[in-house]
């Protein structure tokens, strides 16, 4: 268990402190959000759509079930033959769905 400093600090009187600066609201530290202000995307990127994350997901989803399924309708071929193959196919779905992103 680490020990904090318990210490009582000595208090500072800043010029604004008191009952006038008691109704201005405290700054946020530099390099975080203030918690009044809405979460907004980056400046310079469009915001994404519903339709391009489902595409995504659903790409990976069926990726997962075609390699599955692959592997138990093919036993005589090695499973690492089979992933080569998902993983070609999925490398041209992220590259075409990279390409549309753009």
């Amino acid at each position: 268990m680490s020990k904090k400093h318990n210490k009582p600090q000595p208090e500072t009187t800043r010029p604004g402190t008191g009952a006038a600066a008691a109704d201005i609201q405290p700054e946020a530290a530099p390099g975080r959000p203030s918690p009044q202000a809405p979460l907004q995307p980056a400046p310079g990127s469009p915001p994404v759509s519903r339709a391009t994350l489902w595409t995504f997901w659903g790409g990976v989803a069926a990726v997962l079930v075609v390699a599955r399924a692959l592997d138990y309708l093919l036993p005589g071929i090695p499973e690492r033959v089979i992933e080569r193959w998902v993983m070609l196919a999925f490398a041209a779905f992220l590259g075409a769905f990279l390409f549309k992103l753009k």
